[in-house]
């Protein structure tokens, strides 16, 4: 992959001319052909799985004995992939209320979700991250992301050529990650998915309804779920009927 980034930057630097002196001049001149660049599934998962790994060193993860990684590990127990995507869960120690799922599997939970959320509530969170991961959501959010950093880099760099992108970085296209608001489309697909996870496991439909109303209420608290997945009276509504209308919710 590294080979065709670099061939697709070259292309993209030679549009601004000379990148040292302008990296402006690229990101605006060059993102539109840049972000045409073919990346595989496959490839994306792999970088998203290095901005996994420096995210997790740079947040404080639950030790496997806690009471929080336990309450995971049994509520995601028969979670164990999505459509051919291994997922792997761990938590992050924080008081922040949020939760996301990176295109390769890696599902983040936060301590601070899990304090204010039922078993049924927190799991209809968890499975909306991971209809994400289902329907390529994450995937086209973390393309955004990994592109804009690796074109902001080979503006940079001498010729505009794009070599190894160091740990930081793989931090940085994380925090960009986490910060790309989905679409509205995407959300209340993914909010539909957590109902269906919730009926696979055998667990309370309407706990994603109920999930919704804790987010709004809890809304003053700002960032995470909140900036990302903002809970609305429409999406309750529509969690609600989900609920209704899945087969485990009459």
């Amino acid at each position: 992959m590294k080979k065709t980034m670099i061939a697709a930057l070259a292309a993209v630097a030679g549009l601004s001319g000379c990148v040292s002196n302008d990296t402006s001049g690229l990101l605006g001149a060059g993102m539109t052909a840049f972000e045409g660049v073919t990346l595989s599934k496959a490839e994306l998962q792999a970088e998203a799985s290095l901005s996994a790994k420096q995210m997790d060193t740079e947040n404080k993860l639950s030790a496997p004995n806690s009471r929080y990684s336990k309450r995971l590990a049994r509520l995601t127990e028969k979670l164990t992939s999505i459509d051919g995507t291994p997922l792997n869960f761990a938590v992050y120690e924080s008081d922040e209320i949020n939760a996301f799922a990176m295109p390769d599997g890696t599902v983040r939970v936060y301590s601070g979700l899990m304090d204010v959320m039922d078993d049924n509530e927190l799991m209809a969170v968890i499975g909306h991250e991971v209809g994400h991961v289902k329907f390529e959501h994450s995937l086209n959010q973390y393309k955004t992301a990994y592109l804009t950093e690796a074109a902001k880099q080979a503006a940079a760099s001498t010729g505009g050529v794009l070599g190894s992108l160091a740990s930081s970085q793989y931090g940085d296209i994380g925090a960009k990650f986490l910060n790309a608001q989905f679409s509205q489309q995407d959300e209340l697909e993914s909010d539909s998915y957590g109902v269906e996870v919730l009926c696979q496991l055998g667990m309370d439909p309407y706990g994603a309804m109920r999930a919704q109303e804790k987010l709004m209420k809890h809304a003053g608290n700002g960032g995470g779920l909140f900036s990302s997945h903002p809970a609305t009276d429409t999406r309750i509504e529509k969690a609600r009927k989900a609920a209704a209308e899945s087969s485990c919710g009459s």
